[in-house]
């Protein structure tokens, strides 16, 4: 867990005040572009209740959703795009409903011609739970049922090609061998 470090020991009221200005720093960089947590969580792929607990200043994330949140207010501050162009993409990928679960799912995979086993990879969606979707053989909770959806719904709403998800997967595989070393 990332920690805000002050001279004050982390003293637990102090860390309570700058994680409420930082919650509040972030949710006026949303606000500046008149998205809704809905409408970012869209943009970004970044979950709903991440991006609310994070805007509610009480909160304490792993490294990993430090750095995602970090890039998703980062770019959306520093990005020249109108609050309107914001909110076309949102209307845009909102109006596709996401797919259900067996074939509509395998349609989209193929249709990008991606493996199951690089969909894994690229969403951090174990394989045998995108097999079952795909199978439509699986129990699932809630909470991973709606991110299988998510991931096979951005599949299908992303304009990338078959070569952009190789090189997305490259440029993944060269980033491992870089930490491995």
């Amino acid at each position: 867990m990332r920690q805000i470090q002050c001279p004050e020991r982390n003293e637990p009221e102090r860390l309570s005040k700058l994680y409420l200005r930082f919650g509040s720093i972030l949710k006026g960089i949303r606000e500046k572009r008149e998205l809704t947590i809905q409408g970012l969580s869209v943009l970004s792929g970044v979950p709903e209740e991440l991006l609310e607990a994070a805007e509610s200043g009480r909160f304490e994330m792993p490294d990993k959703e430090i750095k995602d949140l970090r890039n998703v207010y980062w770019t959306l501050a520093t990005d020249q795009s109108s609050a309107a162009d914001y909110k076309r993409i949102v209307d845009q990928r909102l109006s596709k409903p996401y797919p259900d679960f067996g074939s509509p799912m395998t349609q989209i995979r193929e249709q990008k011609q991606i493996s199951i086993k690089e969909l894994s990879t690229i969403s951090g969606v174990p394989v045998d739970i995108l097999e079952g979707a795909e199978s439509g053989t699986v129990e699932m909770t809630d909470e991973v049922s709606k991110e299988v959806k998510r991931v096979y719904w951005s599949l299908s709403t992303l304009k990338a090609s078959p070569a952009d998800y190789r090189s997305l997967l490259a440029e993944m595989g060269m980033k491992a061998n870089e930490i491995q070393f």
